[in-house]
């Protein structure tokens, strides 16, 4: 992805969030919000081909007191912003890997391990919705890879019901996809050929969906479907255009203060 097509999107996404510091702070109580602690499993297909899904227990924590957060698996610092918009330096793992015994078609492949990723994020939201611009490093080295990621989404409530749609647009450098999706040399075989996959944009549609059993509990569930781009489904170890993932849990929610 070109840096003058990063720094667009930059430029659109700090726009977006601007706008959120003249917007009226629609809660009660400003000072105040609420976090989310709970767990629940992780389920996400694999694009490899005769790879099967996997399911992982994962712990899932929702936090924003405008001095640090963490939603989900993520974590983030802000280092500057208001109620509504931030900067912050933000880290999240990268759920991505196979080992050579999980299909035929990877036999003899070198395992890909789950990594790391951390960088720069900012996000904003006001009442047409919510956006987010980030941008992610490989943290361990793994796929040395950068990832750029804009979200577009709103957050919908009708009684004890609350709905958060949003779509992405996901930037994935060369050396991502090459290491995730790619065939070395030393890995090529008759029927599988070499392949060096290059940068690719995916496209992405995601919702949470949460139900109020009590003031205090809740039961929360995800679905997401990944579309892939041709960079990664022409490697001849893929056999998918789409990933699916999603996730269910039961989460306890408390107030926490709010930086002013």
């Amino acid at each position: 992805m070109s840096i003058t097509r990063a720094m667009t999107l930059l430029f659109a996404a700090f726009s977006f969030a601007r706008i959120t510091v003249a917007a009226a702070d629609s809660q009660e109580n400003p000072n105040e919000k609420q976090a989310y602690l709970g767990a629940g499993p992780y389920m996400q297909s694999q694009p490899y081909e005769g790879a099967d899904a996997f399911t992982v227990a994962t712990p899932v924590v929702f936090f924003d007191n405008r001095r640090f957060y963490m939603r989900w698996m993520r974590l983030g610092m802000y280092l500057y912003g208001e109620q509504n918009w931030g900067i912050s330096i933000t880290a999240q793992p990268v759920p991505l890997q196979y080992e050579a015994s999980d299909s035929r078609a990877l036999a003899s492949m070198e395992d890909r391990d789950n990594s790391w990723e951390a960088g720069f994020a900012i996000s904003g939201e006001n009442d047409l919705g919510f956006a987010e611009l980030s941008l992610f490093h490989d943290l361990l080295g793994n796929s040395n890879g950068t990832k750029l990621r804009l979200e577009l989404g709103k957050t919908l409530k009708s009684g004890r019901w609350t709905l958060v749609p949003s779509v992405l647009v996901i930037g994935l450098s060369d050396s991502f996809n090459d290491y995730y999706y790619g065939v070395r040399d030393s890995e090529a075989t008759p029927t599988r050929p070499a392949y060096s996959a290059g940068s690719g944009i995916n496209l992405a549609a995601q919702t949470y969906l949460m139900y109020d059993i009590t003031p205090r509990w809740h039961i929360l569930g995800n679905i997401r479907a990944d579309y892939l781009s041709s960079e990664i489904t022409d490697s001849p170890i893929v056999d998918q255009d789409w990933m699916l993932s999603g996730m269910i849990s039961v989460l306890y929610s408390f107030p926490i203060t709010v930086r002013q």
